[in-house]
């Protein structure tokens, strides 16, 4: 079978073809339809080149390229720009205008906590109400105090936190943890002490009631004395401080005080041997723990990290050791001093 190719007798009329096609298709593109009037015109603003240096060489300066209209100009005077963004986005408007003045005092857009922390004032000078209301009984004395105190009140609730103390290592260190870590301004403090009796205050006579008098008033002022040095170091203000020192069974006594006064939490300390057991982690503590009606912790202190002491032992002779195994002599046999030859 014999295949043979034709070609085109006039290659220049193919040309012309394509080129006619091309400007027919051109000449479509070009056309303007009514979906092209319904497409907004292209605004194209000459911006200056973000990843150029200005330098002082540089022959444009701004001046220039806003005469050049690169830069829109907008005058002191004018204010056409800012009528014009007021009626685009006006939200944008207006925090512009509220942020041209920042207002130290503007509580309409401050946090209710930085609120209440303005509102109250802190007092010009931090000191210990005086002098104290002290209320005494047969089995207690109570003394009520405040530190820092101030007429503005702050508006968040107070809390209320009851510290038992022994005098003990274990209960100071829980008492001094609680007010250096859990308080606040505003806050109220409750301080007990017990001292440990097994009769009734009614039962006992006059000589024992007077000494019973003595140990609670001690009491009393050495736990005033804690409190006081402890606060004294706190940049706190509108703090209430009662003080308890009661006399009775330790654990139905810190449980009735616990019931009668509107708490938010009971600390205390533990393993301690002190005045009235310490408040062992498995007497007192677990007794409130378990019977207390607000949540109860219990504070543990840190541990001391145990230093090992190493003895030492006397320098033994150079004999000695090497009879002993402790030092070894390498010795050549028939070696011979050092020489010259």
């Amino acid at each position: 079978m014999k295949v043979s190719f034709q070609t085109p007798s006039n290659p220049r009329s193919t040309a012309m073809d394509l080129d006619a096609l091309l400007a027919q298709e051109i000449e479509e593109l070009n056309r303007d339809t009514e979906e092209d009037r319904r497409v907004k015109e292209a605004v194209i603003v000459a911006k200056r080149d973000p990843n150029k240096i200005s330098g002082d060489d540089d022959d444009s300066s701004d001046d220039d390229l806003v005469e050049a209209g690169m830069y829109p100009h907008y005058s002191d005077d004018d204010d056409y720009y800012e009528d014009d963004l007021e009626l685009r986005d006006p939200e944008l408007f207006r925090i512009t205008e509220r942020n041209r003045q920042i207002l130290l005092d503007d509580d309409q857009h401050m946090p209710a906590r930085k609120k209440s922390i303005s509102a109250a004032a802190r007092p010009p000078e931090l000191v210990f109400s005086d002098p104290p209301m002290t209320v005494t009984e047969p089995d207690r004395i109570v003394v009520n105090f405040s530190y820092g105190t101030s007429p503005n009140r702050p508006v968040t609730k107070s809390r209320k936190y009851l510290m038992a103390c022994d005098f003990g290592e274990e209960s100071t260190y829980a008492m001094n943890w609680a007010m250096g870590t859990m308080l606040r301004d505003g806050d109220e403090i409750h301080v007990a002490a017990v001292v440990n009796i097994e009769d009734d205050v009614d039962d006992m006579d006059e000589d024992e009631k007077y000494r019973l008098w003595q140990e609670l008033d001690r009491k009393s002022k050495a736990l005033i004395s804690q409190v006081r040095t402890k606060l004294g170091e706190m940049l706190l203000f509108n703090i209430k401080i009662t003080i308890y020192s009661i006399a009775g069974q330790t654990k139905e006594t810190l449980l009735d005080l616990i019931c009668n006064t509107p708490l938010t939490m009971v600390v205390c300390g533990s393993r301690e041997k002190g005045a009235f057991k310490g408040l062992l982690m498995g007497s007192v503590s677990t007794f409130l723990v378990h019977n207390a009606p607000v949540p109860v912790s219990v504070v543990r202190p840190q541990k001391k990290a145990k230093i090992s002491k190493r003895k030492m032992t006397a320098a033994q002779k150079l004999s000695q050791s090497v009879r002993s195994g402790q030092l070894k002599v390498d010795e050549v046999a028939g070696a011979a001093p050092n020489s010259h030859t």
